[in-house]
């Protein structure tokens, strides 16, 4: 099973399942987790290869099977699913293979498109870089995903989370990255509100260049755009996230 945190067990849900960014674990939504109001359960994954184990060949399937069994495990049939960049590549995946159990989805800082911030032959080279160098080779995400405004706590917030995973894993996840599908016929077919959410300043998924291509595959979604924040919306705003993703659960009901 896929290690989570689990704050609030004895909420009656819904259940908002929150999936982190690459290289990062589930700390990355530890203050949104906070914010979210009764009766919503934040479960937070680690995702395969980021604090969770991996197993076999490299692929992102691997982690919508565990989102999967950790919904069986906690007896939720349907959850809000909210992914933050290679989190919601997971979330988007999940819609297109389980679009039943899927209530909601939050796609936040993230595209369908297969292309940067993951272009695959990028990705198998740091996938190699980790394996000669260890860790450093990913460090730079911490000034990638940190928008201008951010101060030395959230950077070293984030540098804590990198430096805490196992470099061989988060190889892994590259070469898993590298071999993701495109994911927008699964968005635009998914019978369950929408929610586009990105850092005005998110550099690696800039919103004038990912938002158009997926409104037109969601006309109907909710869009949120956080002024003043980067790529990571839920270190860097987690009010305004958790608030967006309260009224994306009230829509799925």
């Amino acid at each position: 099973m896929l290690n989570h945190a689990d704050p609030f067990p004895d909420r009656t849900g819904p259940v908002v399942v929150l999936l982190p960014a690459f290289p990062l674990d589930h700390h990355l939504w530890d203050d949104v987790a906070a914010l979210l109001p009764h009766p919503l359960r934040p479960v937070a994954v680690d995702l395969p290869g980021l604090g969770s184990p991996v197993a076999g060949a490299p692929s992102l399937e691997l982690a919508v099977d565990g989102v999967l069994a950790l919904l069986d495990h906690l007896g939720a049939d349907r959850a809000v699913v909210a992914g933050l960049s290679t989190g919601g590549y997971v979330a988007a995946m999940l819609a297109g293979r389980s679009p039943g159990r899927v209530a909601a989805l939050a796609l936040c800082d993230t595209t369908t498109q297969v292309g940067p911030p993951d272009v695959p032959a990028d990705r198998l080279a740091v996938a190699d870089d980790l394996e000669q160098h260890g860790i450093e080779a990913v460090l730079d995400s911490v000034a990638e995903g940190l928008g201008p405004h951010a101060g030395p706590e959230l950077a070293g917030r984030v540098e804590a989370m990198i430096r805490a995973q196992d470099p061989g894993d988060v190889a892994w996840v590259c070469r898993a990255l590298a071999a993701r599908p495109d994911t927008s016929a699964a968005v635009r077919d998914l019978p369950a509100p929408v929610l586009l959410l990105f850092g005005e300043l998110d550099a690696p998924t800039p919103p004038a260049d990912r938002l158009p291509a997926l409104q037109a595959l969601r006309p109907d979604a909710t869009t949120v755009v956080v002024p003043g924040s980067g790529h990571l919306t839920a270190l860097e705003a987690p009010a305004e996230v958790a608030a967006a993703l309260t009224a994306l659960a009230g829509r799925g009901d």
